[in-house]
């Protein structure tokens, strides 16, 4: 079952007094493309994965040729998305002090894409309604991995004779756990000489590799 926490809501966002609160989803690992494309592929394994990476990419490379040119785009028990656009500075040209008093302030001020809009599907979001329930929770809790280390440490080699190597979020969301957990259990990994795995790189370059 899925959980969630209660915030508070700031005050003044969205007309709210203060002291509202509002449930938000308990939010444990952000799925990467590779995981998202093993995804599809295992529910329509029809696709190939190869197949469904040139769809996903295509989708992008569409998006950024029509979004611009002021269309959106719906899919079909998916959503709609559109651009949001912002000013791209603080302050209107100089030439609109030069301007009469009947024109717009705005005429002259830079616009800039700031994000892409997305609307879900009211048929899928009943969907999920009917076929899920969310309970408390009042701490962080994080997923239990369905997976042994054992096995962990398998799919994790595999993952590297495949890629060269696996970052901190591969190895998470590819055996189902936090950050947190998968950190800790790498580190023991690397401990470990006949893990066969070793770490390159610092920081948020850092990687692990198959130990030589």
């Amino acid at each position: 079952m899925a959980k969630y926490i209660i915030k508070d809501m700031p005050e003044g966002m969205g007309n709210n007094k203060k002291g509202r609160i509002f449930p938000k989803m308990q939010v444990y690992t952000e799925f990467d493309n590779d995981k998202v494309v093993e995804l599809i592929n295992k529910y329509s394994p029809a696709f190939s994965q190869g197949t469904i990476r040139g769809v996903l990419d295509t989708l992008s490379t569409v998006m950024k040729a029509y979004l611009p040119m002021g269309h959106s785009l719906k899919i079909d028990y998916l959503g709609v998305f559109s651009l949001s656009l912002q000013f791209s500075d603080n302050k209107a040209d100089a030439n609109t002090q030069e301007t009469s008093q009947t024109e717009p302030k705005t005429k002259y001020r830079h616009v800039e894409i700031k994000g892409i809009n997305f609307k879900a599907d009211k048929k899928l979001v009943k969907e999920m309604n009917k076929e899920n329930s969310f309970e408390h929770t009042s701490s962080n809790p994080v997923p239990s991995s369905s997976y042994t280390p054992q096995e962990r440490l398998q799919r994790a080699l595999q993952h590297i004779d495949k890629n060269r190597f696996i970052t901190l979020q591969e190895y998470a969301n590819l055996n189902d756990l936090s950050r947190s957990s998968a950190s800790r259990e790498l580190v023991a990994f690397v401990n470990d000489p006949s893990s066969g795995i070793t770490t390159k790189g610092a920081g948020s370059h850092k990687f692990w590799v198959r130990r030589k």
